[in-house]
């Protein structure tokens, strides 16, 4: 067995940064109103203290009625030792509120490229995504008339009192999800701005756990904030240069503090306490067979299977865990073939599984990434991190009939936990399997925080930078 590095891609870093646009609010008599909507913004970005890079952000008039909003980030990071340059691109096509109409997103990291775009039709907003040369095309349905291309463009866009609140819907492109914002108009605050100081109203934006706080002037965002993930973003002059080069590890900047996990690999049950300012009752934790949970206690408990299906049927209450999703696709022809080669003449679902995740294990290179899992992509490059482990095997898994879902959550190693995601599988029970560290079985030190797809990792969100642990004998 061979233990390798791992962290969970933060795919909502990239979802803070779409949502850092500009526009403007009720500022109180007195305040400079001389910046506008229209015209180039540049943002410095640090997180925890460390500096990875920039985001400009452009909104142009686009006929009388319309805008075109342009983001771009570059950023320079180091993820378990190795360096990498994202690159991701926005461009949207609004209304004057800023109402949704057409969007394409692109993320790059290098190593994998992932295209989406949206396009809006009355009540239906048609959604493409774009990985490894195939395309897979969803709808959701609006159930209201503003869907506005990100939240903070949405907000400043309103008037604004102190103490007023709003909730409204917003389309995330990352997770091709429409989410429900709720926004809090907190105060106005004097804020420097270039060297100058003017009065801006502080909002906060709140979306399946992520809280931003925004400080708006005039038609522009003048600084933003993200305390769980420790990023920010300052208003820069348009022309100031220079390369950025982080220096610390992200692996190191999320590590989660924790007591000394003895045995650390072992299977069996283990007891853990988790601790800090979070709201347990909004994160699932219990997980039939393999994690119960009681409050703020954890019990894990993993082992091998002692009921294996001889077939590869299931309990119909299981069905949705062997579809194809956006990032699962598990109905593309080249992973059924795998599929197929890699489960032929198995004597049952377990020994299956077992096969999956050897090849998984065996096959994809550990490559850290920073972009939004796909098991096209994966399967067409071979490389990847957890994210990418766990979402091939959870592919090939559903492509073979058998149950399988990712989990995120985090796992001892070195000393500290970290992040992490690995997959549940049902083979007559369900048990947890680590491509990614090569276990059939998942040792005990995995504690599950969310399962599915790119919507579980906003459960860790509600966790980073809270959260510690420490194990009960």
């Amino acid at each position: 067995m061979k233990i390798r590095p791992h962290l969970i891609v933060l795919s909502l870093i990239f979802v803070i940064t779409i949502a850092s646009c500009s526009a403007g609010g009720e500022i109180p008599a007195g305040a400079d109103t001389d910046f506008g909507y229209t015209g180039i913004q540049k943002f410095a970005v640090s997180i925890q203290d460390e500096d990875v890079g920039y985001m400009i952000l452009d909104i142009q008039e686009y006929g009388p009625d319309s805008f075109i909003v342009t983001q771009e980030i570059e950023w320079n990071m180091i993820l378990m030792g190795t360096r990498r340059n994202i690159n991701m691109s926005l461009s949207a096509v609004t209304d004057r509120e800023f109402n949704l109409g057409s969007e394409v997103m692109y993320l790059s990291d290098g190593s994998a490229e992932i295209n989406i775009s949206a396009v809006r039709d009355g009540s239906i907003l048609h959604i493409v995504m774009g990985s490894a040369g195939r395309t897979m095309e969803t709808d959701r349905e609006i159930d209201s008339d503003f869907l506005p291309v990100v939240s903070d463009l949405a907000c400043t866009a309103m008037e604004w009192t102190e103490g007023q609140k709003r909730t409204f819907s917003t389309f995330d492109p990352s997770s091709m999800m429409i989410l429900q914002v709720e926004a809090e108009c907190i105060g106005f605050e004097e804020i420097d701005f270039l060297g100058d100081t003017v009065t801006a109203a502080k909002i906060t934006i709140s979306q399946m756990g992520t809280i931003n706080t925004v400080w708006i002037s005039s038609g522009q965002i003048i600084r933003e904030s993200e305390l769980s993930l420790g990023m920010e973003m300052t208003r820069v002059p348009i022309d100031q240069e220079g390369d950025i080069t982080s220096t610390r590890d992200m692996y190191e900047v999320f590590a989660i503090s924790s007591s000394t996990i003895a045995n650390p690999r072992s299977v069996g049950s283990r007891t853990f306490i988790l601790e800090g300012s979070i709201d347990w009752s909004s994160l699932e934790l219990s997980y039939p067979e393999v994690q119960y949970s009681a409050g703020d206690t954890v019990f894990v408990n993993t082992g091998f299977p002692e009921i294996v299906s001889c077939t590869f049927e299931f309990p119909d209450s299981l069905r949705d865990y062997t579809q194809p999703t956006s990032m699962i696709q598990s109905d593309d022809p080249l992973i059924i073939h795998l599929a197929d080669s890699l489960t032929a003449g198995s004597r049952n679902s377990w020994e299956a599984a077992k096969r999956i995740s050897q090849w998984v294990d065996i096959n994809i290179v550990n490559n850290p990434t920073v972009s939004l899992p796909s098991a096209v992509e994966v399967l067409e490059n071979l490389r990847g991190d957890c994210n990418e482990h766990t979402i091939l095997f959870v592919a090939i898994a559903r492509a073979a009939g058998i149950p399988s879902r990712p989990c995120a959550g985090v796992v001892y190693l070195d000393g500290t936990f970290g992040y992490h995601a690995w997959p549940l599988v049902w083979v007559g029970e369900w048990v947890e399997m680590d491509p990614t560290f090569g276990q059939d079985v998942a040792d005990a030190t995995h504690i599950i925080l969310a399962a599915g797809d790119i919507e579980a990792q906003y459960v860790i969100n509600s966790v980073i930078g809270r959260l510690s642990i420490r194990e009960l004998d």
